[in-house]
């Protein structure tokens, strides 16, 4: 019986590693791509199953070092398994190499958008597909392109605020003030989230604060102040505009208000130091 046994294929049945994955136990599913990329390392089944489990670990891993292990080890995976004509789940594994490439930061950026690019041409896209091109985009400056992107993600999931204000921020960068106010306005109006609120507020102050309404800009201001007292940001601000307002008493008082909640605020630190 001894010769039968060293026989045996250590690699695990294609068959076991799809029940294992159709579970969702992506640990399961990692160990047997492991164990048989072993014996057949270049084998494209078990490189795509190896690498869309590893992303999806790395999604769940809280730990960033970790997490970012794991997307190495998906990104590694996927792409040995693209060179093959034959690797199963194409589209899919390009979406999913892409969205790899892109929680690995700002340095991968690029490679997430070409290759995202690449999975809606193989027919291939997701819900968070254009979300994920647009703040890729607007990670590298590319705000047209980002502006473009959100206003698909936004017709594929009309109701998120979180969207909504992400969008409205880029408007702004394009210099769209009219389409930021309004969709940052709506987010504000559909979200209980108290940060979400208060990210939208801070763009309107922005919009408000650069385009001369300066009463409007600080009523954003004191909005984010009344439910974060603490917000170094919204002091910062305050004075700037109480600076364009032609009140340059009030507005050292707010830079020293910040500077008291955050020593290194560093923009509220540099207003102090200017000569007025």
């Amino acid at each position: 019986g001894s010769v039968a046994r060293n026989n045996k294929d250590p690699r695990i049945p294609k068959r076991t590693v799809l029940e294992q994955w159709n579970s969702k136990d992506y640990a399961a599913v990692s160990s047997s791509c492991d164990t048989s990329l072993d014996k057949s390392p270049l084998d494209p089944f078990y490189l795509t199953f190896k690498g869309l489990s590893s992303f999806y670990l790395g999604m769940a891993e809280s730990d960033g070092e970790k997490r970012s292990a794991l997307m190495d080890q998906a990104i590694f995976a996927l792409r040995k398994s693209l060179i093959d004509p034959k690797a199963p789940l194409r589209p899919e594994a390009t979406y999913i190499l892409g969205k790899a490439y892109f929680h690995k930061g700002v340095d991968f950026y690029d490679e997430s958008i070409t290759t995202l690019l690449e999975s809606i041409k193989l027919k291939y896209s997701a819900a968070d597909t254009w979300e994920y091109l647009a703040l890729a985009s607007q990670g590298i400056g590319a705000y047209k392109e980002s502006a473009g992107y959100f206003d698909q993600a936004m017709a594929a999931n009309p109701d998120s605020p979180e969207l909504m204000i992400a969008a409205a921020a880029v408007a702004s960068q394009t210099g769209d003030a009219g389409k930021a106010e309004a969709l940052a306005l709506k987010a504000l109006a559909t979200t209980t989230d108290e940060f979400l609120a208060e990210r939208s507020n801070f763009v309107l102050g922005d919009i408000y604060r650069a385009s001369g309404r300066l009463t409007e800009a600080l009523a954003r201001y004191d909005a984010i102040k009344e439910k974060n007292p603490e917000s170094a940001d919204a002091w910062y601000y305050e004075g700037l505009v109480l600076q364009s307002a032609g009140d340059p008493i009030k507005a050292r008082a707010a830079w020293r208000k910040a500077v008291s909640i955050d020593p290194m605020h560093a923009g509220a630190r540099q207003k102090l130091s200017e000569r007025s």
